[in-house]
């Protein structure tokens, strides 16, 4: 394998992986819908960031990860109750903000004071089932298409790692554009949009139990 197949690998699997709505999406949508995208992107670069921590212990332990969700019932479980919770919280929405005329919430009660940059690192490094992803693509390349492991050539580690930190950051920018445009023709854009996410969130989780019922 190439060099430059590391590095294809890297940013396709990172879009791929980015791609569905999660919890920093959502955060990049909300923060371009209240603010602006020079705002969200203090928050995409952090999350990008943390992400590569999350593929580098996928990297090293992605067989114990592995063998660890598969033997232990209770982290399946936890994962779908997680879901299930964002997405409750996301569908009934928050009620104490105050609201400008297209009835985006301008000023929230906040129970912490965190800093973009930190939010998009939390946001990106408490992700357990963005590390299940990585876990997956990691086990499907090494047995299909090319050597991955923490021991491999520096240069091909950080050309995949490049590669996955550009596809992370791309595909949440586009996340951003596309919520800037929706503010310019849409009123209370943050709850439909939040109100949607839930649903998916909640249909995930629907799907989670009840495979681990039925499994």
């Amino acid at each position: 394998m190439t060099s430059i197949t590391y590095l294809f690998l890297g940013f396709i699997t990172a879009v791929i992986g980015a791609l569905p709505l999660g919890t920093t999406n959502v955060a990049v949508i909300n923060t371009t819908i209240k603010e602006n995208i020079q705002s969200a992107l203090k928050i995409i670069y952090t999350a990008a960031l943390a992400e590569l921590i999350l593929v580098l212990i996928a990297l090293q332990f992605n067989m114990q990860i592995e063998h660890f969700i598969d033997r232990n019932i209770w982290v399946q479980f936890a994962i779908a109750l997680l879901l299930l919770g964002v997405g409750i919280i996301l569908v009934l929405g928050r009620k104490e903000c105050i609201k400008d005329e297209n009835g985006e919430c301008i000023i929230i009660k906040k129970r912490f004071n965190l800093s973009k940059q930190m939010l998009g690192f939390i946001l990106g490094l408490v992700n357990p089932t963005v590390l299940i992803y990585w876990i997956l693509v990691i086990s499907f390349l090494k047995k299909k298409m090319l050597y991955l492991d923490i021991s491999m050539a520096y240069t091909l580690l950080i050309l995949f790692l490049f590669g996955i930190y550009l596809g992370k950051t791309m595909t949440l920018y586009g996340y951003g554009k596309f919520s800037h445009r929706l503010k310019l023709k849409m009123k209370n854009i943050t709850t439909k949009i939040n109100r949607i996410i839930g649903v998916l969130l909640i249909t995930a989780s629907l799907f989670q139990f009840a495979k681990l019922f039925y499994s």
